[in-house]
């Protein structure tokens, strides 16, 4: 049986930009970068050094893999990312210079915020707030 998600792949136009992106204006960690051949490298990021999945970014080479660099999940969010404070992270994140579609607002289940990576794909924070109290 499938147990879990454990890795995503994100095909990007260029691997160092992206792996700056990721770990300097959105704060993930390396969590593998290794270089098997000269043409061929793995290169992971995550939120957490204890988080379940995984981005490889893969750097775009083929014509149909370049098509899909920022349009991956086409006009819907790619992904979703968790966090505890919103507003906090939200700022944070703004002043890194991350580009937002508007301000936090109230979603169902919580409180929520889209943005963009460098290329445009559609991502997500997501604040769980619990209504039953």
């Amino acid at each position: 049986m499938i147990d879990s998600t454990c890795q995503i792949t994100l095909f990007v136009q260029n691997k160092e930009e992206a792996k700056t992106f990721y770990t300097e204006k959105l704060g993930f960690i390396i969590r593998n970068e290794t270089q098997f051949t000269d043409d061929w490298s793995y290169l992971t990021v995550a939120p957490q050094a204890n988080s379940e999945i995984v981005i490889e970014l893969v750097e775009a080479v083929t014509a149909e893999e370049k098509q899909l660099v920022g349009r991956q999940a086409a006009e819907q969010v790619l992904l979703m990312f968790k966090v505890n404070d919103i507003h906090n992270t939200y700022q944070h994140l703004k002043v890194n210079g991350v580009k937002f579609q508007g301000e936090p607002v109230n979603v169902p289940g919580g409180i929520g915020v889209g943005f963009e990576d460098l290329y445009g794909n559609k991502l997500d924070l997501f604040e769980e707030v619990n209504h039953a109290n």
